[in-house]
Order: structure tokens, then C-alpha cells, then sequence
């Protein structure tokens, strides 16, 4: 069964389990492994098609009326990526904007002409938004000195292999840019002969974010959290998607003028989201408030055991809750307990993190927004079990309650 009839079956099922509370922890755990399930979300690829269509389902269901606001943007389709150094090969995945080629030379830890360079990363590069220079200007300086091809080692806590955030529709590399993970770094041996390969093809792609309306009294409410990231990303984009869901399941049943949106193009500095803000949202003047749910917003945390990656019986510490002003006093009641949400940021004195920020620029109040980072934050091992119904269940009845307050 291909993404598209997956999810068909899959919101069938889900759905029988949200009908009696749509913010349980089943509910929403449910609609976390319907989204892995998809495929990798990548922008304009078929597993972020298949999830505008899922979502686009379960909403109709509910009475909304739905609009597709679809853009072009080019998609890899990537078939392999690989770095071989003495007959030895490792995973690798390309860093944006890539192009099928292969480059052999001779390893180097510092940019030499005709060889493959090597650089590392610390972690947390590439995480947020429009920071992609952190990781670019290197990269470009590597090529200007004459590397036929670049290796960027990135460090992860868990010896994982990160993909990198990147400005949107950047031309691409002049060479082969992978990533490698941490954990195969050894095998770089300056001096070694190594090679890089990529497999894929550029195709002119299409995007949508997805607009659910349902109107009623008073200003519009809007609920945005993105759609598109890098692989599954069942913690970091899954579990935001089952709540925004979730509310709007739950909300559907009452009289309040909505504005659900999903967006794609996340993973290109929030491409989506500004097409959104830009033509379709209700202008400031005319909103009733915005609510984001961004990265990791109900995650376990995970560490090393044995060399081994195991969850822990907590949340990640770095996360947050960030609120205007007038929000704090329902949010502190709202998050009470729930490590680090219940101490919310006051966005109107500290700077507003991730998306919360672009709509605050445009003038937007009341918001409210929770956002995480993840060791886990755009590798292959984001998974379901990065989450689960008891993470899930308290986040989303405490976004309810702030949402039931504006």
C-alpha cells in the first residue's frame, strides 16, 4: 500500500478513536503513527503530499472548509548517498541544495584543491531558522579553496547523523555536500582516498500548506504549526501535527471563528509559513489571536545508555512555552507542573523564539507558542516511540486551555 492508501486506512481508524476525545492520549498517539507512517516530509515530496491529503480528510470531516495553498519548489528525489573511504561505505544524506554527482580524491581535515574536505559541525547546527549560514559559509569556503567534494561530520549528543536546515531554493552545490553521523567519523582518515556519491534527480516539485476555516462569532483564532521536516519526524513534526489535530477536532464543536493551517516548506526557513502570513492570514487588525505549535513540543528526552539510545522517563529540558503578556496568568495555570512550559517566556520583554517571532514582527496579539529542541531533532531515529499518549495527553489539554482563553 503506497503513503496515500495508508493514510486513507490509517485517519479511518484514528478517526473512530478521536470521536470520544479527541485530546486523549490514544487520539493523539494514533495520529503520531499515522504521520511516521506517511514517509519521510520533506517539502513537495510524496510523503508531504500524502499528509496535506490525510489532514485535508480528517478536517472535512469535521465541518471545516478546506483550501490548499499550493507553491512551486524544486524536490531531490534522492535515491542513495553514500561515503566510501578504503572500500568501507557509511550512510550519508546530502546537504541542500544537492545534485546527483560523485567526487573521489584524497581525504583532508582542512579545504585543499582537488581533495574532499572534511569539517565538523557542533550540535544543534542547522536546527533552527535562518541560521543556515553557520553552516554554509564554511561549506562555500571549502569549495572556493577547490575541494572536490565536502563531508560535514555532524555532532550529535547520540552519534547521529543531522540533516541542516537551509534558506529556501538555494542554487545547487558546484560538488557533492553530504552529511555524515558523528559515530563515522573515524573512518575519515585524512589522507585516505575516499569517494562521495549521490543518487537522485532535481525536479520541479509543488508544495501546499493547508488552510481549514470554520467561521463563527467574533475575530478568527489561527492554529498554525508546519507539516514538512526532515525523514519522519515523529517527535519534532508529529506530535505538533496530533495536537493541532487534536484541537481542531475539538473545537469544531463549538461556536469560535477558526483558522487551522499546516505548513510545508518548513525545513527552508519556514518557506510555508510566510506564503501564509503573507496572502492568506487574517491581517493582525482582523485576528482574534495566533496559537503556534512548533518542534518537539511533547517529546521524551533520550541519552547513551551503554552505547546504547534509550529513552528517558522525562521531557527533553529544552523546550518552552512563549506568550504575550496578557497570556502568561492562563498559561502558567494552564502548564502548571509540565517541566519548563509552566514558567512560559513573556515574548513582550524577551525575544520570541521560532515562528512566534515572524508573526509578532507582523504585528499580531495575543500569541502563544511551545517549541522544543530534541537530541533527536531532524535524524532518521525521530520515531514514534519518541513520544507516546502519557507525553501527548497533558501538552495538548494545556494548548486547550490557553486556546479557550483568547
Amino acid at each position: 500500500m503506497g503513503a496515500a492508501g495508508f493514510g486513507l486506512a490509517a485517519s479511518a481508524a484514528v478517526s473512530a478513536r478521536a470521536a470520544a476525545d479527541p485530546l486523549s492520549g490514544a487520539a493523539l498517539y494514533a495520529d503520531v503513527k499515522a504521520y511516521a507512517a506517511l514517509g519521510e516530509h520533506r517539502t513537495g515530496t510524496a510523503g508531504d503530499q500524502a499528509c496535506t491529503a490525510w489532514l485535508e480528510r480528517a478536517l472535512k470531516r469535521e465541518g471545516y472548509a478546506v483550501e490548499r495553498q499550493g507553491f512551486d519548489y524544486p524536490v531531490f528525489d534522492l535515491e542513495a548517498a553514500t561515503v566510501t573511504v578504503d572500500g568501507a561505505s557509511v550512510p550519508a544524506f546530502p546537504l541542500w541544495t544537492p545534485a546527483a554527482g560523485q567526487a573521489s580524491a584524497r581525504i583532508t581535515a582542512e579545504p585543499a584543491r582537488g581533495a574532499i574536505a572534511v569539517l565538523r559541525f557542533p550540535f544543534g547546527t542547522g536546527h533552527a531558522l535562518e541560521v543556515s549560514q553557520a553552516w554554509r559559509k564554511p561549506v562555500e569556503a571549502a569549495i572556493a579553496a577547490g575541494a572536490s567534494g565536502v563531508v560535514a561530520v555532524t555532532e550529535n549528543p547520540l552519534g547521529e547523523l543531522v540533516a541542516f536546515n537551509c534558506a529556501p531554493k538555494q542554487p545547487a552545490w558546484p560538488v557533492p555536500v553530504v552529511a555524515v553521523a558523528a559515530r563515522s567519523a573515524a573512518l575519515l582518515a585524512t589522507g585516505s582516498e575516499g569517494r562521495i556519491s549521490i543518487a537522485g534527480a532535481m525536479r520541479q516539485g509543488r508544495a501546499e500548506n493547508l488552510v481549514a476555516r470554520r467561521p463563527g462569532t467574533g475575530k478568527p483564532l489561527i492554529v498554525s504549526t508546519p507539516k514538512s521536516g526532515w525523514f519522519e519526524c515523529a517527535g519534532e513534526r508529529g506530535s505538533g501535527i496530533a495536537i493541532w489535530l487534536g484541537l481542531a477536532r475539538r473545537l469544531a464543536a463549538t461556536d469560535r471563528n477558526l483558522v487551522f493551517m499546516a505548513a510545508s516548506g518548513h525545513e527552508f526557513d519556514g518557506y510555508g509559513g510566510h506564503l501564509f502570513a503573507e496572502h492568506l492570514a487574517p491581517g493582525p487588525a482582523e485576528a482574534r489571536g495566533w496559537v503556534h505549535i512548533g518542534a518537539n513540543v511533547a517529546s521524551y528526552d533520550f541519552a547513551l545508555a551503554d552505547g546504547r539510545i534509550t529513552r528517558l522517563d522525562h521531557p527533553q529540558v529544552s523546550r518552552l512555552a512563549a506568550a504575550s503578556e496578557a497570556l502568561l496568568p492562563v498559561a502558567r495555570k494552564a502548564f502548571a507542573g509540565q517541566l519548563k512550559y509552566e514558567a512560559p517566556i513573556d515574548i513582550d520583554k524577551e525575544r520570541a523564539p521560532g515562528e512566534i517571532a515572524e508573526y509578532q514582527r507582523r504585528g499580531y496579539a495575543p500569541l502563544f507558542s511551545l517549541v522544543g529542541s530534541h537530541v533527536l531533532h531532524h535524524t532518521r531515529r525521530d520515531l514514534p516511540d519518541v513520544t507516546s499518549p502519557a507525553m501527548l495527553e497533558p501538552v495538548a489539554r494545556g494548548l486547550a486551555a490557553v486556546v479557550e482563553a483568547i
